[in-house]
């Protein structure tokens, strides 16, 4: 399977996750909702990992590739997470989100200037279109999270968080190549997804957010465990895969066209109409993609 494929494979388990988790977490806090997604993973990788040497692959990891995989579980799993949705909470989604959108650019930069991966005009090109393309899709008709206007200072105090956070993502994503050179994806995820829990768990105990779960009926528990099992088990198998055989930036940039692939699914099963923004915006995704792979 070309590197094209594992990243939009990649894309598309990441939509469907997204829409089965707006249908079962209700407002639940990132915090606990992250731990379930990492505990979630966590079992799926160990179980997998007998099939690629168990415990036995842990050995053959060099102390610098550990040093990556706590880097990018910090960057990526606890710290860009968890400061996206308070950008999300202070912006409301139609600014927060597409600011954080841009992570694409900041991957494929950084991945030319640390992993010495080939910057090219199309790459860049393709990246600026979907980037604008994912911004239109994901433009909703109001411009406030909860109905209400957004005060100034929150507006900017977001903005600037959800800039910190397109960074971070597109550092983390970078610092996947090294993380997980000569190692296979199911090695690598079983380091990086029980990390992310042990620390998420801790965060969870010493807040008492973990009580929130205590909200959930059994509907909302089946659709996020399958989000979980999906997107972050699944998806996140063939993330690491694309970028060890397409490299950071490419992949960076293919993945996030998963507001385009969640379009469907959003229609069938959250019932949301398409507008003039989504048109516009599935035009330039897909030229974006074009150029890019």
């Amino acid at each position: 399977m070309s590197g094209e494929v594992l990243a939009l494979v990649s894309a598309l388990l990441w939509s469907v996750a997204s829409v089965l988790m707006a249908l079962g977490s209700h407002r639940l806090h990132v915090l606990p909702l992250n731990l379930i997604r990492c505990v979630v993973s966590s079992v799926f990788f160990w179980a997998l990992l007998p099939f690629y040497g168990g415990l036995e692959a842990f050995r053959t990891v060099p102390s610098s590739a550990w040093l990556w995989l706590v880097v990018s579980v910090l960057i990526l799993l606890v710290v860009g997470d968890t400061l996206y949705f308070r950008s999300l909470n202070l912006a409301g989604v139609s600014w927060a989100m597409p600011v954080a959108g841009i992570n694409p650019l900041w991957a494929i930069l950084l991945a030319a200037l640390f992993v010495d991966e080939p910057l090219t005009w199309s790459l860049l090109l393709g990246a600026l279109l979907v980037v604008a393309g994912v911004t239109l899709l994901s433009r909703p008709e109001m411009h406030s999270s909860n109905g209400q206007d957004i005060e100034p200072a929150a507006l900017r105090k977001g903005l600037l968080i959800a800039l910190l956070v397109s960074l971070l993502w597109g550092a983390g994503q970078v610092t996947l190549k090294p993380a997980t050179a000569g190692m296979h994806s199911v090695v690598a995820n079983s380091i990086r997804q029980p990390l992310a829990m042990f620390i998420l768990l801790a965060i969870n105990l010493r807040t008492g957010l973990w009580k929130e779960l205590r909200r959930l009926d059994r509907r909302s528990w089946a659709m996020i465990l399958l989000a979980s099992l999906v997107g972050t088990g699944v998806g996140t198998l063939f993330f690491v895969m694309a970028i060890q055989s397409l490299g950071a930036g490419r992949t960076a940039v293919i993945t996030s066209t998963s507001p385009l692939l969640a379009i469907p699914f959003s229609m069938t099963m959250l019932r949301e109409k398409p507008t003039r923004w989504t048109v516009a915006g599935t035009f330039f995704t897909t030229v974006g993609v074009v150029l890019v792979a």
